[in-house]
């Protein structure tokens, strides 16, 4: 959770969103289904989340994150109609490359520490 609260406020700075620690895990899934090669849809976020958030959540934290610049939706056509795509900008992957740096960093000097005693 600590590091979750130091990517919130790296990211938002110290007036971070109500739905912050939503948006860090909208964030997320839709890098990981970028970096896959994933389509991933608000839908698909809501079956992910499994019942821990509800859809018309889902969509206002969506909807803050375009707004702010991480995400961008794209509306295709599909067997049900539009679909909304999701993905994540340059700044949104900006963001987790300097929070993989950190953590690998964090990680190694652990392991030191580790190997030191």
């Amino acid at each position: 959770m600590r590091r979750q609260f130091i990517a919130i406020r790296e990211i938002f700075g110290g007036d971070p969103p109500h739905r912050a620690r939503e948006a860090l895990w909208v964030g997320l899934e839709v890098i990981q289904a970028e970096l896959r090669g994933e389509r991933l849809a608000l839908r698909d976020l809501v079956a992910r989340a499994e019942g821990l958030l509800s859809a018309p959540t889902l969509s206002r934290v969506v909807s803050e994150m375009e707004l702010g610049g991480m995400l961008v939706s794209e509306l295709v056509p599909s067997e049900q109609g539009r679909l909304k795509l999701l993905r994540p900008t340059a700044r949104a992957l900006e963001l987790l490359a300097a929070r993989a740096d950190d953590a690998f960093s964090e990680f190694a000097g652990i392991v030191h520490t580790a190997e030191q005693r």
